[in-house]
């Protein structure tokens, strides 16, 4: 299942560098290390959830919603969101699921690259 196209991220990104003053080249070149921290703190997030570290769920997720706004990846951003309400929940483990899985998907855009 694919979450994204590589041009539509790469739209976002462009809105983003505009929005935060850089040049795309500039954004491009951080935007890989963010989404690598993502997709590690994505996992830590699941395995809070196994062990119901409710601190640690809401944390992760609303560092992970803020950064992924910023780089204008709405998607994430709102998966991340939807965990921070429901982390005293089971219901958290879906989107969290699906947020890691969004990451590695990202990640095979190579959108360091033109």
């Amino acid at each position: 299942m694919s979450f994204f196209s590589r041009d539509s991220v790469i739209k976002d990104m462009n809105e983003a560098a505009d929005r935060m003053g850089l040049d795309i080249e500039d954004l491009q070149e951080m935007i890989v290390d963010v989404l690598e921290d993502c997709l590690n703190k994505a996992q830590l997030i699941l395995n809070a959830i196994e062990t119901n570290d409710v601190a640690q769920i809401k944390s992760i997720a609303h560092d992970i919603k803020g950064s992924t706004a910023n780089y204008g990846l709405m998607q994430p951003s709102g998966l991340a969101l939807e965990i921070e309400k429901k982390c005293e929940t089971p219901a958290a483990a879906e989107p969290a699921g699906q947020l890691l899985e969004q990451f590695k998907e990202l990640l095979t855009f190579k959108l360091d690259e033109d």
